[in-house]
This record gives C-alpha cells, structure tokens and sequence, in this order.
C-alpha cells in the first residue's frame, strides 16, 4: 500500500504541479535563448566593428608615392643595420674567444674585441661577477652591473640591449655575452658608435632605430622626431601596432600625420622605422569609409535593444505572475510548515513537498487517505480517525500523532491543524485544508526538560542540608524532605504556590533562638532548634528575584567549639605554670650567653688576627712578586749573570706560592667568621671548567697529563657564585696534577642527577695518580692537614685547599666525596643544587680538607 501511495504521488505530481516554479525562478526557454541570439548577434557585430575601426584607423586604405616606397626602404634600413650589428657581434664573439683562451688578460680581449669591430663600436668592457675588469674605447658612463645583470637573465648567447649614458642624451645599443673561463664567469658588453648609426638613417625624412621595448635609440626627421627617446613620444605607437612590410598611421610630436614602414633587426631585438606625411586624400577616404562602417551598427544596436527591452517586460509580467503564485507556498514551507487538503467525498489527499517529505515520500502530491494513515504510528491511527470525523461534522481539525521513520532514523512528531469547507451532498463538510507542523524538537526539549527537572528533584532530596525555593511573589516552588524534617512542618503546608509567610511561621516554632553567624556573613544566621540541634540558615536572592534557604546541621561544630572552650581554658593554666618554669630557665641562658660570647670573641680575635696578618703580610710579598717578575722578565735590561736570573725566578715561584698560601689563610678566616658573602647567578658549568682547565692546562702540559673534559649537551644552568666555582674546580685540578705521575690522565665530567629535594649537578675531577689510603682518607676534614707519603714530600702544599673547597661547596648548599685507592687514582666529586633557595653566608663551624 506504502508503494502505491508513493506511485500516485509521484505520478499526480507531475499531472497537478508539472508546472510549478518557485518564486524567482528562470522563464522560459524561449525568452532566454531569444535574448541570448540577440545579445550575440550585436556581440559579432561591435566585434566585427571593432576590428574593421581599428584597421582603418591603423593603416592606411591607400598610399601616396612616397608612402609606397618605405616598406622598402625600411627593409633596406634594416639590412644595413644587421651589417652593423653583424660587425659587433664579431668583435664581440672575438673578444669571448681571446678571453676564454687567456682569462687572465681581459684588457688583450677588449682589445681584440674592439680591433675586430672596426669601428661599429666605440667601447668594449669586460666584467667579472660586479667588477670592471678592462675597458677599451671611449667608455660612456652606463651602469655596467645593471647591463649585466640584463644580459644573465636573457639567457641568449648575443644579447642587445639599451644602455642610459649619464653624461649623454642619446641611448646607446648594447650587445652582450658571457664566457666561462678557468678564472670564473666573465660578461662581454660592446658599445655601438652612436655617429654610425646616425649615419645610417641620415636628414631626408623621419627614421629611427628603437629597441625591442620602444626605446629610440638612434632618430631623425623634424617636427620633434629627432628629439623624441620612445616611438610613443617620437610617433605615438607601441611597438605591438607595428607589422612588418605594411603602412602604419602615426603622428609626430607636433601633430603632423605620418604613414611608417617597420622592419625588424638583430633577431628582432631592433626595430627600424621610416616614415613619410600622410595624403590628405587617403585621409578623408578613411573616415568616409569608417562612417559606413559605423552607421550600420548603430541602427542594428537600436533595433537590438528595442527586441530586449520587450522581451524583458514580457519575462517581468510573466515572474510576476509565478511569484505570486508560489509565495504563500514559499513562505509556508521556509518554516518548515507543510499544506494539504483531504478530500473526504474522494478519500484523496494533497500533499506539499513538506508534508510528503514528512510523512516518507521525499516529495509533494496527491495520495489516498488510506495511504496517509498508515504514514500514522499504528497506536495513533484512531486518534487521526476521530478527528477527521470531527472536523467533517464541526469543521476544526486539529490532532498530534507521530509518523515512523524510515531505516535507521528517528521518529516524527507532527501537528496537523485545519478547518472543513464545502458541503458535502450528505451533510457535513467535503473538504479539509490545514497545515502540518513538525514538532519533533519540541517534543525531545519537552522530554529534556522535564527529565532536568526530575534530576534536579532527585538531587535536591539527595542533599543532607534542608533546601526550600520561593519565588519573587513569595510562592512555594519546591523543598526537600530535609526541610519539613528539620523544621517539623507537615506535608499538606507545603504544596507548590504556599505563601511563604505562612509557612516561615510553623517554621519558626521549631527554633529556640537564633544569632548571627560568628563569621559575619550576609545573609547567613545561626539557630538553636528545640531538640538540641544547632543549624546554620543562608539566604540568597535569585537571578528571577526569588529566594533560595539552605539549613546545614552544625551541631557537630558547635560540639568542638565548647570542647575547644575547654581546652583553651586548660591551656591558659599550664602557660601559667610554663611561665614560672621559665623564669627558672633566663637565668640559666644568661649565663650561657655570657659564656658563649667569651667563646665567640676569643675566636673572633683569633680570626682578626690571622686576617690582620694575612694583609700585612700580602703588601711586601706584591712587591717582591712584581719586581722579581720585572727582573725575571729583563724590563730594564740585562742582568748580567744568568745565575741571577734563576735565583730571581726563584724568588719569584717563592712569593707566589707564600701569597697564595695567604689568600688560602684569608679565605678560611672569613669564612670562619662568617665574613664570606656569595654573589648567586645563573652559569654555565662547562664555561667554568674551560675557564679553570685554561689557567691550569699548561701546568698538565708541563708535568705530561692530559687533561680532559666531559660535558653533556643537555647540562641545566646552576645558580652559584662563579668565582667560588672556579677556585673549587682550581683546588682540586692542582691536587690532581700534583699527585699524578707523567703519563697519566685527569678528566672533569659532570652529570644532572634528580634528588628528592630538587634536581642536582655532580662534578668530579678523577686522576690516575698515586691514590689515597683508606686510613688517610678521614684525615682529609681538617685545616692544614696533609698526607705524608714519598710523592707528596716533593710537593708544595699547606693542607687548606680542600678545607677551602669543601667549605665553599656547603655554602653553595651541596656536598663533597672522595674516593681513592692506592695505585689506583682519585676522584673527588661535588654536588651542587640547580636553584638556591635563599643567599648562602659562610659558617662558622670549621670545615676543612687536607691539600
């Protein structure tokens, strides 16, 4: 039944609305193609037109005596000017042929370039890359770069060009090319004799030589011709206008009409000209003619436009009439409302494109009504039945019911409203127009609402505090069973519209008394309920105006409080008891204090004094370090015996090593006295360690080590003070020296290892020295401390280098480690933190390691 309903609809569609087109739609065929014939009829004839002004008004109908001889002439012109280019292109090919065979002698190629041109050319330059090699001639003063440049981008292997002399008006004819020698690329420019080829244009009428582009570069004639530098300027054409071998119209600079010949030259690079006045008579011939051609058009345009003009009003009155006839169907089915009409005496319905889409069929027409009612959910057929007979007996139709749909999708919802008209023989009405509406979504946002609404419910009677909802008229909307148990209301006072006055005064029976809130809060209040219970009440407005009362239990908090009450109350006594306690103890601390300062100032002075030393004792050993190094160095001249020398470089190496010693000795007493301030930035490590393996590296070279370095690329910045590193890695580089035989091998790595109280960087100094033994090692903690064995006896030393290092290692907050075993080498490694929490001061315990 589904298919012969969808058959007849197809069918009566195109019986019953063939014709149809929606409001502005195309016309006719007919008018169209009209329409079309004459707008292209008119396009061949301005076309045709066009072509037929252009060539009159170009060249010319017939030409006078003189005018017959200048495609000649100009052909003639052109074959002594290929003679001349000729002759330049061999000097030019010359001047390539010396220079490939001898690049090292471009001015022997211009030469030779120049000679073979005999005398076409005037200059011959020879550039390698935007260097001038050699000029020959009488060089014009022309951008060689940019005509070199020109020549690279043409690609050809002769090039002709136009040059612009800074220092003359004509232009000058440029030929070019390139050769590729053992030294590089070379270009060949050759400048032409601009007299020669004035020369062959001579006085008698207009001529000119241009380039390819339009640019004049040779001219004659009068009337401005010989002045001009464009043949836009010299005869107001372009060289597209001009065809070889025929007659081209053109003007001088002073308005005078002129018949030109052109011919090409050079492979076309050059174009010659020669002109001739124009004949009156030819003159006058062409416009007569051109008249005859103009004349025709313009009838045929009049005619042509009265036929489109007609045409469009008859396709105006025609759209006129289908768009009034498809706009109410238009504006219908745009908000997705679709038109029908059941016929009950015929039991068949019309259907729009809507409501057949709606309903399965994909389209509009007329179908039986049986066929419309099984579109109808099986569950909602009866419904549509009764409200046919409804309407048929009382004239309003109106019914909703739901329409299956098809494989895989959803179901619709539809609203089908209507009213009856015509009688029908037996009574009653015999027709019923209506539309149908597609409520689907309305259907769904319905459903979705009320199941929000039901969430809503289900989360509000889910909650443990009590919650009631008024709105802006004071009306119950809705509460919880929280809100009647906590309050002891009854459910019949509590049915959605109740006023809220009446129902906050059977509220207020289960309070006992109320406060506000300890916190202050707006809108917030405390209330103590007949049975014990303590509850904390919060009003707020709604965006709507309404009010939102949540009741939260505190009983348990109001519990704590009172236990807390207690406690305090407990405490306050015991801080009584602490206070006699402590008057016990400020006595004892003062007496402490007073022992600890005596300690602290008798090592202050201890420090001062090693410090107050260290300065006397720096001021004489600079001295003596300075001018025994001015006299190890012969300053001043000669000293005469070479023993003096060594003793001086002696004395030297002496002072040194006794103020570094000093420093050692003034470092470790500030750092003792808390005195020691380090400046914390971000650094590299691995330009430190260069830094420091470049000021001891010659030490590793002297004594046969090899010093290297092993760095990751990944390797975080640390923040540490940089000249304290350096004195770290200085110490423990010398150390290494110091204790590895020659031959053996010291390298510096460094790694980012994770560590629980932020990421750390390791560095480590390991030797293949002598080693330390297991005994020796816990000896390494202590200022002045040194380790006696056979190797370290022939070496210097004062036993404050590690207590230094270590000591500025833990200002840094990180940690030093060694590991050693006789034979067998060293490593002593330090940890540093990548980020400091705070500024590090020297401590004041002392920290120390043997050297």
């Amino acid at each position: 039944m589904a298919g012969r309903g969808r058959r007849s609809a197809a069918q009566t569609q195109g019986r019953r609305r063939g014709g149809e087109e929606s409001p502005g739609s195309r016309p006719p065929p007919t008018f169209a193609f009209a329409r079309l014939a004459i707008l292209t009829t008119l396009l061949l004839m301005a076309v045709y037109t066009a072509f037929a002004v252009a060539r009159i008004q170009s060249e010319p109908t017939s030409a006078s005596q003189p005018g017959i001889v200048l495609p000649g002439q100009a052909q003639a012109l052109a074959a002594r000017l290929e003679a001349e280019t000729a002759t330049l292109r061999g000097g030019l090919l010359a001047a390539r042929e010396r220079l490939e065979a001898r690049p090292d002698s471009p001015l022997e190629a211009a030469e030779t370039g120049l000679k073979v041109a005999a005398g076409a050319a005037s200059a011959v330059v020879v550039l390698g890359g935007s260097e001038v090699l050699a000029v020959t001639g009488e060089a014009a003063s022309l951008d060689w770069n940019a005509l070199a440049a020109q020549a690279e981008r043409d690609q050809s292997n002769i090039w002709y060009g136009v040059g612009v002399d800074a220092q003359a008006a004509p232009l000058r004819l440029i030929t070019a090319t390139t050769a590729s020698t053992s030294a590089g690329r070379r270009t060949i420019l050759v400048v032409a004799d601009p007299t020669r080829l004035s020369a062959l244009l001579g006085d008698a009428r207009p001529a000119a030589i241009a380039s390819a582009r339009g640019q004049i570069i040779s001219a004659t004639g009068a009337g401005g011709v010989a002045e001009a530098d464009s043949l836009s300027a010299a005869f107001e054409l372009t060289p597209g206008e001009l065809r070889p071998g025929r007659l081209t119209r053109a003007r001088s600079p002073d308005g005078a009409s002129l018949q030109v010949a052109s011919h090409p030259a050079a492979d076309g690079a050059l174009l010659v000209l020669v002109g001739a006045d124009a004949d009156p008579l030819e003159m006058l011939a062409a416009q007569e003619q051109l008249g005859w051609v103009l004349i025709p058009l313009g009838v045929a345009f009049l005619l042509g436009l009265l036929l489109f003009t007609q045409s469009r009003k008859v396709e105006a009155a025609q759209q006129a009439f289908y768009d009034s006839e498809q706009r109410f169907r238009m504006a219908v089915e745009a908000a997705r409302c679709g038109i029908w009409e059941w016929d009950l005496t015929t039991d068949e319905v019309f259907l729009s494109d809507v409501t057949g889409g709606m309903l399965g069929w994909g389209g509009g027409g007329v179908v039986g009504g049986q066929d419309v009612l099984d579109r109808v959910s099986p569950e909602h057929r009866e419904r549509v039945r009764q409200a046919l007979s409804s309407a048929a007996l009382y004239g309003a139709f109106d019914v909703s019911f739901r329409a299956p749909g098809e494989a895989g999708e959803r179901p619709l919802w539809i609203d089908a409203r209507g009213q009856a008209f015509g009688r029908a023989p037996e009574g009653g009405f015999a027709r019923i127009i209506g539309v149908a509406l597609d409520v689907t979504e309305e259907r769904i946002a319905q459903a979705r609402a009320q199941a929000a609404e039901n969430r809503l419910r289900d989360a509000i009677e889910s909650v443990s505090e009590a919650f009631v909802l008024w709105d802006r008229h004071g009306r119950l909307l809705m509460c919880n069973r929280n809100y009647r148990s906590v309050f002891s209301l009854e459910a019949r006072l509590l049915k959605p519209g109740a006023a809220r006055d009446q129902v906050n005064r059977f509220a207020r029976l289960a309070i006992k008394r109320e406060a506000p809130a300890a916190d202050g809060q707006r809108g917030v209040r405390e209330a103590e309920l007949n049975d014990g219970r303590w509850i904390q009440i919060s009003e707020r407005r709604t965006a709507e105006g309404g009010l939102v009362m949540t009741a939260a239990d505190i009983t348990a908090i109001k519990t704590q409080e009172e236990a807390r009450r207690v406690n305090e109350e407990a405490l306050q006594k015991a801080v009584v008891s602490l206070e006699r306690s402590q008057e016990q103890l400020s006595e004892l601390a003062r007496k402490y204090e007073a022992e600890k300062v005596r300690a602290e100032s008798a090592n202050t002075a201890k420090s001062e004094f090693l410090a107050n030393m260290s300065h006397e004792l720096r001021t004489p050993l600079n001295a003596i370090n300075g001018f025994s190094e001015i006299m190890v160095g012969e300053m001043f001249g000669p000293l005469g015996d070479p023993r003096y020398k060594e003793y001086c470089g002696d004395i030297l190496s002496s002072g040194q090593h006794l103020l570094a010693l000093i420093n050692d000795i003034l470092d470790m007493s500030k750092i003792e006295a808390g005195k020691m301030n380090l400046k914390f930035e971000p650094l590299t490590l691995e330009d430190v360690v260069e830094d420091a393996a470049r000021l001891i590296r010659n030490r590793a070279d002297s004594a046969g080590l090899a010093l290297e370095l092993e760095f990751p690329r990944d390797l975080p910045e640390v923040e540490a003070d940089y000249r304290a590193i350096k004195q770290v890695l200085l110490n423990l580089l010398s150390n290494a020296i110091k204790f590895t035989p020659r031959g053996g091998r010291v390298t510096v790595r460094a790694d980012a290892r994770p560590d629980p109280l932020g990421e750390r960087v390791r560095i480590s100094v390991k030797d293949t020295g002598i080693g330390i033994a297991p005994d020796d090692l816990a000896r390494l903690a202590r200022p002045f401390e040194q380790i006696e064995s056979q190797h370290s006896k022939t070496q210097q030393g004062t036993g404050l280098g590690l207590a230094l290092t270590k000591s500025l290692v833990e200002m840094h907050g990180g940690a030093l480690d060694i590991q050693s075993a006789p034979g067998e080498g060293t490593t002593v490694g330090f940890s540093l933190p990548v980020r400091q929490s705070e500024p590090q001061q020297a401590p004041v315990r002392r920290t120390g390691a043997a050297a």
